[in-house]
């Protein structure tokens, strides 16, 4: 597979995003990494992506923050989905992949975005795999029947809460889903405002 596949499926999304359900179930495609790039503001793989995929960089930036919020950052995604690999992947992949995130949804980069909501669900997910004992502990428990990691059941409705923990991360996600209502609303509002001038 070629690094360009990740990004056609991004930007697939952004301009058909019915098939976001459909690509959640699905496998991560190739070429990840150079889609957090663009996210992170790496201008160097915003270059290198317009020239793989001949459009223009602002289309190309929108499609890898919606592919990140859609598909990795999506409300049923395991550490791994999350950190944008899954379970054959390095260490160093991780981290990189992990610090990529953290600056895309740092609030510092863009205070008035929203993006920061997310930074928990980063920082959980690497707590979760930033080391070979907690990865095996994580892998262990990804692999018990009927049992998923931080995610709710099939129906939609949360698991019940084991510990205080398990509380804050549904607190944690409460905020996240408020953040993206919040976000919607604000771009909706605002692609309102710029058809009336």
């Amino acid at each position: 597979m070629s690094t360009q596949e990740a990004l056609k499926v991004a930007i697939d999304l952004v301009q058909v995003p019915s098939r976001v359900r459909r690509q959640r179930s699905l496998p991560l495609p190739d070429g990840i990494p150079i889609v957090l790039g663009i996210a992170a503001g790496d201008e160097t793989a915003l270059t290198e992506a317009a020239n793989l995929v001949d459009r223009p960089s602002a289309l190309i930036r929108n499609a890898a923050a919606f592919f990140i919020e859609q598909i990795l950052l999506s409300p049923d995604a395991d550490s791994y989905r999350v950190l944008g690999t899954n379970n054959t992947a390095t260490a160093g992949e991780l981290r990189r992949n992990m610090a990529l995130l953290l600056r895309f949804v740092h609030p510092d980069t863009k205070p008035a975005d929203c993006r920061s909501i997310f930074a928990g669900r980063v920082t959980r997910a690497w707590e979760d795999l930033k080391s070979s004992e907690r990865r095996a502990a994580y892998d262990k428990i990804a692999h018990a029947p009927d049992v998923k990691p931080r995610s709710t059941n099939r129906a939609g409705g949360r698991r019940p809460f084991k510990n205080h923990a398990s509380r804050r991360s549904a607190d944690v996600w409460e905020n996240e889903r408020r953040g993206l209502v919040r976000r919607a609303v604000s771009l909706l509002l605002g692609g309102r405002r710029r058809a009336r001038r």
